[in-house]
């Protein structure tokens, strides 16, 4: 069900903060075709001047065939949105972490099927990157079809200048990141390999191309079982560097006491900001969806990350869009447990989550 629910926002940044689509008052149990409880992975995009948000809907964060995509569309940067398809799972697979992208000129979601196996790591669970294509403007898609090689997963999909398409992804298990590329968005080509320490659980990697022509990768590492739901031992996130064509990485730097979880980057004039989960070294294991900011050499050399605020959020969460609105205003969904309730991340993982968005003005900060 779609919500608007206002909420006092974190400061003059922050802004026409609501929930968008409601999960703790879902009473639906077929997520094919409805709004369950678990509402997340959201993904914004600008298609022929309207806004785009895609989701997922399930019973809980856990993998399972009893889920969909719902996409929707909105003229009005997010004032009102309109339902325009559901995508469900296919068979007796999960279906996930889906990101727009453009086909041909042609809308497209990029999204991950698995196995209903649960692991720490997501080993075993046979995850092909699948995607679809809509001809007219997100109403009706074409079916979920396999875009890479079984057992990688990938993450957002990014272009060069010359329009070729590139993702990171990362094998299951979380033992290593390629980069994979396409030139028409539907055969891709294995790459090189951009970080290959299975002891540091390499998994989701948001690519930004730099205005200098370096592509950075920035590669989450959960590190030892014992570090792996975020609330003890060390916190990193790996900086990779590579110069085109892409074919030899120097990850030899890293961003220390912060974690980015589903991480979504993007530049707004010459600074570059990261929307991803925020973790508390505490026996409690709260998590907060967060905006920050890199700054430092963006000509392949070492970058440093401040915090710039939290967003209304607690529990499981994260996952977040961002779409432009103007020059200065971003758009932004992300995904959370009950905010009052501050649950244990492990623990809310199971219970009903709400899609959010707010209006990030970055002229404020």
């Amino acid at each position: 069900m779609l919500l608007a629910v206002l909420v006092a926002c974190g400061g003059d940044w922050l802004t026409e903060t609501h929930i968008i689509v409601d999960g703790e008052h879902a009473e639906a149990m077929d997520c094919r075709r409805e709004i369950c409880v678990h509402n997340e992975n959201t993904d914004l995009t600008v298609y022929q001047g309207a806004t785009y948000l895609v989701h997922r809907t399930a019973v809980s964060q856990i993998l399972g065939p009893n889920s969909s995509l719902r996409v929707l569309r909105s003229d009005d940067h997010g004032k009102t949105w309109t339902v325009l398809a559901v995508l469900p799972a296919i068979e007796d697979r999960d279906l996930r972490d889906p990101c727009f992208y453009e086909v041909g000129g042609r809308l497209a979601i990029k999204a991950l099927t698995r196995l209903q196996v649960n692991s720490l790591r997501d080993s075993d669970v046979a995850t092909i990157a699948v995607g679809a294509v809509s001809p007219d403007g997100g109403k009706t898609w074409s079916p979920l079809a396999p875009l890479g090689p079984q057992t990688w997963s990938f993450w957002h999909i990014r272009d060069d200048a010359s329009g070729v398409h590139y993702t990171a992804a990362y094998e299951d298990g979380d033992k290593s990141v390629r980069l994979f590329s396409s030139a028409d968005g539907l055969q891709w080509t294995a790459g090189a390999q951009i970080y290959g320490v299975a002891a540091d659980t390499p998994l989701e990697t948001e690519l930004v191309f730099m205005p200098s022509g370096k592509l950075l990768a920035l590669v989450r590492v959960d590190g030892t079982n014992e570090e792996l739901f975020g609330n003890v031992g060390r916190l990193r996130t790996k900086v990779c560097w590579a110069s085109p064509p892409f074919t030899a990485w120097d990850c030899s730097r890293e961003l220390t006491g912060v974690r980015l979880d589903g991480p979504i980057a993007f530049f707004h004039g010459a600074r570059l900001f990261v929307v991803a989960r925020k973790h508390f070294i505490e026996p409690e294991n709260r998590k907060r969806t967060a905006l920050y900011e890199l700054t430092g050499d963006f000509d392949g050399g070492e970058l440093s990350i401040s915090e710039r605020g939290e967003l209304p959020s607690a529990g499981d969460t994260a996952y977040a869009g961002v779409a432009p609105i103007d020059r200065d205003r971003m758009l932004v969904t992300w995904y959370s447990s009950k905010v009052s309730a501050d649950q244990a991340w492990i623990l809310a993982a199971f219970g009903a989550t709400n899609i959010w968005q707010a209006t990030l003005d970055l002229a404020e900060l």
